[in-house]
């Protein structure tokens, strides 16, 4: 057999089979346009005036654009001989493809994840051959970033008329009494003639190696076919001898030997490379999670390319390989659940074929979140038992192991559906782990998906104890406090679950590394849930991971977050981790003290915190062995603006990887550097530049860009490129916002100089940034200070950002401030109401989207809001801005206090508005009753619903129609309040009503409602504020109650106290009274 590569000599044409283009394979259409919008880059060279347009010009919607693209070569035929068969395979084409040669269709692969591979031999000219593959691009395919277009390799396979199967060759290894033995099968052709295969250990030596994750040793097995004794087709397979056990008590086991799965999730995208495979780039990925201490890999939700799974097994790395994120029900409108019927057993026969032989897959995850399972378990149940079939069909020795990964293990349904699988990932349900070991051990349990915290890396909200998931400048806090509603509550939580749980399999932390799209809880450009950023960065939470994943005793490390430049007086929360039992904090040489972390090896203390005020120096931790030596070190010292660029490159073999960093004249690194940088490349190709960060919209294929936070990737093909830097002398973002506080006033310093940004916003925020009540202030003319006008007791913290260009703030600084002496103020319902302002729950709420507040999934939940002063009339009309998690309508309640604690229901009410991911929708309410004076009340919730707040009507008093039993005060000689109504009116009654606000238009006219056995009722109507006006109306004599509108004579405007004095003789019942306009 011959097999090549055939990345090269393609041409690419989008929309029409024309104007084609050459290309080299593999390749993402979707980036490599975006990438291609030189527009967008000469509008950065125009200058600052061009950002706007810019950002207009670049949308992330843009990178999941429908299409349809053509890919076209020539083959020359001329060298294969007679009889020999000719295919083309492709390991993935993200769309739906069609294969021509010479015109003629070949066939067509539904799936982009899975690979194939078609005979074209019957369809070859000996002249010469046009090869063409159409792809259909729909959108959206799936919950995240796909790319489109052949972006993985292509290769070109001649085989003689007898042949081996591609992937027919199957390889099992056992260890029996000591000795290692493998077992071969393997599927061919030879038109029924007699054959003889042998297999060959090329590489053996007379001790067989194990392959483990510390020593991943592989050999090659060649297979011989013969026929007639004549050699007809040969195939080399790397295979690694290895054993594996899952355990539903003791967990996982590698060659006998005890193993936590330590792993992570990661999507197939590439940052700035997009979805197209670069060996290099996956190499480095790699890498990096090798040197956080993890061991195992997730490729969540597809099968990985055939090169990953290769350089897995090199780096000595467990995969848990995933068929499909949905069965029947989609999730998105283009998704596989469209083919899953009529293809689902050609992609289980190419997955599982194709990467059966790697030492390092030890699962097959049948699915991902599955709605089947708990929307439609009887035809779940049976899907389930025709995929497990499916897989042991072509892994009838179980060389892994099928498992499912869900996140409705709390419910029956999909508990059936792990009683039948038995091996069990749990995706955010560790509370789960000890109660379904207990009910059913024989379940293998271990985390799917865990984690879940969003940080953007060099991004810090302070102070650390306030959970904030979103903010003003887009980011989310690399600090430890940025949380999801779904997730742990920190990175050390994650990892303490895992730990304590001593028979689960482990752990795969959502996600090792940012990827294109699902960017939650913003709508920008990719995530922020990786623990690596898009540019292969690490964050500070990595640290924390490699802190418990590693020991100290073979590679010591210590980390020390955040960066050292605030403003002068900051109070900001200084963090420590390491994998040592002891550390130590200094400033400036002075001691902060020393902290134990883990003497006993486990992960209970892996960080530890500090609260310093900042002030200019250097910060070092130093981490100490058993015996007190030091193990490691890290310093933070305090910089000024960007001076010098530095270059530093990693070339794996055509790819480099160079890291650009700026340092300030003092030769210390700015770690909050984001000057723009062009890059000149020269004796090679620049691939693209990217910083990371999800609110930079810019193309990724430009010469030009920003650092985020002190970093910048450029990636260069060649063989010996030379790489020049510059910053931009036309574009200088603000870096710093300096806050110098002089009692209440506070003033701005920004930095550099001569930034071309100067504008300025201020606010003034509780803890989790929301506008607070407890002060009033006045922004000066040039924005650059501001004066607070103290209103209530309690911290605030005074924030000034900068949008640098952007269409949002790019970054703010704060200062905390704290009040006394003012009283406790109410909160103004008639003003948003965030949800994260809620006084109290029944349970743990989590973090909603836009600083809301979610609920949790099962049982209720209780949301207080307490202390609103709705004023003396109040209001009996709510808007909610709700995001719920399910799509069907359903019934939540409104209480005036919690339920058990002396609540009384108020209402039920209905949403009906369905579920737009990450998205809140307003719906508007009518109480039954108005709410008033300063009261509570509590929302009750029985599923997952973000809320983001709420707002009520203001009723102006003036002009609804009061009962008059609502009067604010009554006197007189006789009456008596029923109903609302005052009857019985006698002598000198008056009713008074006060804070009736009539406003600038005003009222002319009252619409009274009442009932007499008289014939004649005076009544004087009297309006007071600053000066006294009165206009007398006379009221007839009804047996039953009546309405009539009276012109008052005159205007009445503004805030006014309205009597009504009725006159001796009056015998009235008086049922409610309006003004009018």
């Amino acid at each position: 057999m011959m097999k090549k590569l055939l990345n090269g000599g393609w041409e690419f044409a989008l929309g029409t089979p024309e104007h084609f283009s050459a290309v080299r394979l593999p390749h993402d259409w979707l980036i490599a346009s975006e990438a291609n919008s030189t527009r967008m880059c000469e509008a950065l060279r125009r200058g600052v005036e061009a950002q706007a347009e810019t950002l207009m010009i670049s949308n992330p919607s843009n990178l999941y654009a429908p299409g349809i693209g053509w890919y076209r070569r020539t083959l020359d035929s001329s060298m294969f001989l007679h009889g020999q068969r000719v295919f083309l395979r492709f390991d993935g084409v993200m769309g739906e493809s069609t294969l021509f040669v010479n015109g003629k269709e070949i066939g067509c692969w539904k799936y982009g994840y899975t690979a194939f591979e078609f005979d074209i031999t019957d369809s070859l000219n000996f002249s010469g051959n046009t090869i063409l593959l159409k792809v259909e691009y729909n959108s959206p395919c799936s919950r995240w970033y796909t790319g489109a277009g052949i972006y993985r390799d292509v290769c070109l396979i001649v085989k003689n008329p007898c042949h081996f199967v591609s992937d027919g060759i199957y390889v099992t290894t056992f260890l029996t009494e000591g000795q290692w033995t493998f077992d071969v099968t393997a599927d061919v052709v030879t038109d029924s003639r007699p054959y003889e295969i042998t297999h060959d250990l090329l590489d053996g030596g007379n001790r067989i190696e194990e392959w483990d994750i510390d020593h991943p040793r592989l050999y090659t097995l060649r297979s011989t076919l013969r026929v007639a004794g004549e050699i007809m087709d040969s195939v080399d397979t790397r295979i690694g001898f290895r054993t594996i056990e899952c355990t539903p008590d003791r967990g996982f086991f590698l060659n006998g030997r005890h193993l936590k799965l330590r792993g992570v999730c990661l999507h197939h995208d590439l940052g700035l490379l997009g979805a197209a495979v670069h060996t290099d780039a996956i190499r480095r990925q790699l890498a990096i999670f090798k040197a956080m201490g993890a061991n195992a890999i997730r490729t969540a939700h597809n099968p990985p390319a055939s090169i990953f799974m290769s350089i897995a097994d090199e780096m000595g790395f467990l995969v848990l390989s995933e068929i499909s994120d949905v069965w029947h029900h989609a999730k998105t409108p283009y998704d596989y659940a469209r083919h899953f019927d009529e293809w689902i057993e050609k992609d289980v026969a190419s997955w599982i074929r194709r990467d059966r032989n790697h030492p390092s897959v030890i699962m097959w995850s049948l699915g991902n979140e599955i709605p089947d399972t708990h929307k439609d378990p009887e035809n779940a149940t049976q899907t389930l038992r025709r995929l497990m079939s499916l897989v042991e069909q072509h892994d009838p020795r179980r060389h892994a192991r099928v498992t499912l990964c869900s996140n409705y293990m709390p419910w029956a349904n999909t508990q059936e559906c792990a009683d039948i699988i038995k091996l069990i990932g749990y995706n955010y349900a560790e509370y789960l782990y000890a109660a379904h070991h207990a009910l059913h051990p024989d379940w293998i349990i271990y985390g799917s998906e865990t984690c879940s915290t969003v940080q953007s890396r060099g991004i810090y909200h302070f102070p650390l104890e306030a959970s904030v998931m979103a903010d003003d400048d887009l980011q989310c806090s690399a600090l430890g406090n940025s949380r999801t509603s779904w997730g742990a509550e920190n990175v050390e939580s994650c990892i303490k679950a895992d730990d304590e749980a001593l028979f689960s399999l482990g752990q795969f932390v959502w996600a090792g590394q940012d990827y294109l799209g699902e960017p939650t809880p913003y709508h920008t450009k990719n995530s922020y849930l990786g623990h690596v950023d898009t540019a292969g960065f690490p964050k500070d939470s990595y640290f924390i991971f490699q802190a418990a994943w590693t020991d100290w005793r073979e590679a010591p490390m210590i980390h020390l977050w955040p960066y050292w430049d605030f403003s002068p007086g900051q109070m900001v929360d200084v963090r420590v981790c390491s994998n040592a039992p002891t550390v130590e904090l200094f400033l400036d040489g002075t001691s902060l003290g020393k902290r134990n972390l883990s003497p006993d090896m486990t992960v209970t203390d892996i960080t530890t915190t500090w609260k310093i005020s900042y002030r200019p120096g250097t910060l070092k931790a130093v981490a100490y062995g058993s015996s007190g030596e030091i193990i490691a070190e890290k310093t933070r010292s305090s910089f000024e603006d960007a001076h010098i660029i530095k270059l530093n490159s990693l070339q794996i073999t055509e790819l480099s990887f160079i890291t650009i960093t700026a340092l300030d004249s003092r030769g210390n690194l700015v770690e909050n550097a984001n000057r723009r940088i062009n890059v000149l490349v020269k004796d090679g190709e620049l691939l693209g530049l990217d910083n990371g960060d999800s609110t930079d919209y810019e193309p990724y294929g430009s010469t030009s860009r920003r650092m985020f936070n002190g970093k910048l990737l450029a990636i260069v093909r060649g063989s010996n490129p030379r790489i020049e830097a510059s910053f931009d002398d036309k574009d200088i973002p603000v870096r710093k916002i300096e806050l110098v506080q002089d009692g209440w006033h506070v003033e701005a310093q920004t930095y550099p100089p001569d930034a071309t940004h100067t504008d300025l916003h201020w606010r003034v925020t509780d803890e989790k940034g929301i506008d607070t009540p407890l002060v009033q202030f006045h922004v000066a003319n040039d924005q650059r200070s501001v004066e607070v006008v103290p209103k209530g007791d309690g911290t605030v913290y005074i924030r000034c950002g900068t949008k640098n260009g952007k269409g949002h703030l790019d970054l703010y600084a704060q200062r905390e401030m704290t009040i006394t002496g003012k009283g406790k103020p109410f909160l103004d319902p008639y003003s948003y109401v965030s949800g994260g302002l809620y006084s109290t729950c029944n349970r743990t709420l989590t973090n909603g989207n836009e600083r809301g507040i979610a609920t949790a999934r099962d049982g209720e939940s209780h949301v207080v809001f307490a202390d609103l002063d709705f004023g003396s009339y109040g209001s009996n009309e709510i808007s909610l801005d709700l995001f719920p998690l399910d799509a069907e309508p359903f019934t939540f309640s409104l209480w005036d206090d919690m339920p058990g604690n002396g609540g009384m229901k108020i209402c039920d009410l209905t949403y009906d508005k369905g579920s737009i991911w990450n998205t809140y929708q307003r719906t508007t309410y009518q109480l039954p009753r108005r709410l008033s004076g300063i009261v509570s009340f509590c929302l009750v919730f029985r599923q997952k619903v973000h809320i983001k707040g709420f707002v009520f009507t203001r009723l102006e008093k003036a002009f609804q129609r009061l009962n008059a039993g609502e009067c604010d005060s009554i006197s007189g000689d006789t009456y008596v309040v029923r109903n609302g109504c005052v009857q019985e009116i006698g002598n000198n009654v008056s009713l008074v009503f006060k804070d009736m606000d009539f406003g600038v238009d005003g009222a002319m006219q009252l619409e009274l409602c009442w009932k007499s056995r008289i014939p004649h009722n005076s009544v004087r109507v009297t309006w007071e504020g600053k000066s006294r006006h009165a206009t007398m109306v006379e009221l007839s004599g009804s047996e039953s109650y009546i309405q009539e509108i009276f012109p008052l004579g005159e205007t009445i405007r503004g805030r006014k106290t309205i009597i009504l004095e009725f006159l001796p003789g009056c015998i009235i019942d008086v049922a409610w009274l309006r003004f009018l306009p």
